[in-house]
This record gives C-alpha cells, sequence and structure tokens, in this order.
C-alpha cells in the first residue's frame, strides 16, 4: 500500500511541471533553434572580407533573433508556472490523501522551479532574492502546517 502512495505522488510530481511546460508551449511555442537559423555554407576561402562580415553578421543576427524569443517563452512560463506551482503546493498541504498532496507539494515545488530555472539568467538580484523569499515562506507555512507540533515539549511523556 504504501509503494502505491509512494508510486502515485512521484507521478504526480513529476508530471505536473511536465503538464505546464507543454500547456504553455501548446499556446504559446517554444521557439526551435532550427527555424532561426537557416542552413548556410561557410564563407569559402576565397570569400571577400565583405561575404565573411555578410555571412558572420547573418548569424548573429540569428542568434539574436532566437534569443529574444527564448526570453519571450520563457517569461511566459515563469508567469505561468509560478501561480500553477504555489497554487498546487497550498492545495496538496490541505489535500486529506497523503499521497496526492505529497506529489502535488513536490510537483509544485518541481514546476515552480522549472519556470524559473528558464527565466533565471533575465532576472535582477533583487527580484531573485525576493521571490526565492517568497517560496521559503510558503513552504515554511505547509510544513508548519503539515508537521504535527508537540506541544508539551520534548521530555514529556
Amino acid at each position: 500500500m504504501l509503494a502505491r502512495q509512494i508510486a502515485i505522488g512521484f507521478g504526480i510530481a513529476i508530471i505536473l511541471p511536465l503538464l505546464v511546460y507543454y500547456g504553455v508551449s501548446a499556446l504559446h511555442p517554444a521557439p526551435k533553434w532550427q527555424a532561426f537559423h537557416t542552413a548556410m555554407e561557410s564563407p569559402k576561402p576565397t570569400a571577400t572580407d565583405e561575404e565573411r562580415k555578410a555571412f558572420f553578421d547573418k548569424q548573429q543576427a540569428d542568434n539574436e533573433a532566437y534569443a529574444a524569443a527564448a526570453q519571450e517563452f520563457a517569461r511566459i512560463l515563469i508567469i505561468a508556472a509560478t501561480p500553477l506551482g504555489i497554487g498546487a503546493i497550498l492545495i496538496g498541504a490541505y489535500m486529506r490523501l497523503h499521497a496526492i498532496g505529497t506529489g502535488l507539494i513536490l510537483g509544485g515545488i518541481l514546476t515552480v522551479a522549472d519556470g524559473y530555472w528558464s527565466y533565471w539568467q533575465y532576472l535582477e538580484d533583487s527580484v531573485r532574492f525576493v521571490s526565492l523569499l517568497a517560496g521559503f515562506v510558503v513552504l515554511l507555512f505547509v510544513g508548519y502546517r503539515q508537521i504535527p507540533v508537540n506541544r508539551a515539549g520534548p521530555l514529556a511523556r
């Protein structure tokens, strides 16, 4: 019975972040590197400096366009993943079915982490700190709610 509960919780924790990612991808497709970089032959050794410069300028423009599209997708993903992940954590904290609750809590943590992982490099340090602090507070709240406290003290029997 315990093995089933662990499997269910683990399954929810793995599937939830994937569900959010591909849900966002269905509404706003993630950029594909191949769509921004067309197959171009390298300049031949006999190419002029203008031809080489044009080739490398085109590559740089393609890289910048892809980076801008990837940043936009990461922004949309974090906007969707953060509230959905925090919601899953809070719902999981109040679930009476422990396997589902644990799966939602862990899945929510992984969902938020996945959203931040994509956009982390674009965030300011102050935003990183505040968002990590908020996540820490939510987890403390959930932990306090979930873990029973021995009110009489550690030495009481």
